[in-house]
């Protein structure tokens, strides 16, 4: 996908589906001539890897703390619930991964529930993932084209896969999880309890030990996404967001809840979010987040 097809300076290149195990999305980007800017990382329901083919991305969880970041050669980011703010700068370019939460275990070796979600951790993946994740890094800025990178990632991330043997989540939250993603977010969180055989309490539990986030919370960022996919997919075909008809799709009681969702997440009403971040909307080429599987 090309950037100067809508009138900015951004490439995006989009990897086949099931490029990995765990993974929803990967996506290739290079800013080839836009001017500095600070970018919005929306919330959602996936975990976030980037590998940059540059010194790293700076990121922080506020535009306070944004002054302060470091570049990050690999990033990786929890569940978050408010905007994350990325600097942006010519020439910067990077393999972002949208990986299941529930492939936490299986990829990086802990549950989504400790992963950085911005405040005073920071984003930095470098400790966490070791040489190998840095050695991915180095490696990357010399490979010839998009599919070469996307084939060095996915052999990382399929030998991580291979060698850490991790546990699968408890069955309850894999179909706890399953339901809500089918539904966009609209399963009843009581059902959902009843549906998988546990008191909603206990379900709740069982959430925040594995992904950090509640069953409520999650439903939430997987209706927010959702929206922000049929927002995004409408501007691709129609060159504008009908707002009303997406609050009605993504289960919105209307056009107002779906406003105070997107500022609760974003600071930003959906038209200010498109005119800000136009240049940068790519959700269109993202793949459905598929079930995970072990």
């Amino acid at each position: 996908m090309d950037g100067r097809e809508r009138g900015h300076t951004w490439d995006f290149a989009v990897a086949a589906p099931g490029s990995a195990p765990g993974v929803a999305a990967m996506v290739g980007y290079r800013n080839r001539d836009a001017p500095d800017s600070v970018h919005l990382g929306l919330p959602s329901a996936t975990l976030t890897l980037i590998l940059s083919l540059d010194d790293g991305v700076e990121a922080a969880d506020t535009p306070d703390r944004l002054a302060d970041a470091r570049p990050s050669p690999v990033l990786l980011g929890g569940l978050h619930t408010r905007a994350t703010h990325v600097n942006q700068r010519a020439g910067q370019s990077g393999v972002q991964v949208s990986v299941h939460p529930l492939a936490s275990r299986a990829l990086f070796g802990v549950p989504g529930a400790e992963l950085a979600v911005g405040d005073s951790d920071g984003f930095d993946a470098s400790e966490l993932l070791g040489r190998a994740a840095t050695e991915v890094h180095e490696r990357l800025t010399e490979m010839p084209g998009w599919d070469a990178s996307f084939a060095l990632v996915r052999h990382y991330l399929v030998a991580r896969h291979r060698d850490l043997g991790a546990v699968a989540p408890r069955s309850e939250v894999v179909h706890a999880w399953e339901l809500l993603a089918r539904s966009h977010g609209r399963f009843p969180v009581a059902e959902l309890a009843r549906e998988v055989g546990v008191s909603a309490r206990h379900l709740g539990t069982l959430f925040h030990r594995e992904v950090g986030r509640s069953p409520k919370t999650v439903a939430t960022l997987m209706r927010f996404e959702y929206a922000r996919t049929l927002i995004t997919q409408d501007v691709h075909a129609h060159g504008r967001a009908r707002l009303a008809d997406v609050a009605l799709e993504a289960g919105y009681s209307d056009q107002a809840h779906l406003n105070r969702e997107f500022v609760r997440f974003t600071g930003l009403s959906p038209g200010s979010w498109l005119t800000r971040e136009f240049r940068n909307i790519q959700d269109v080429a993202r793949a459905p987040h598929e079930e995970w599987t072990p």
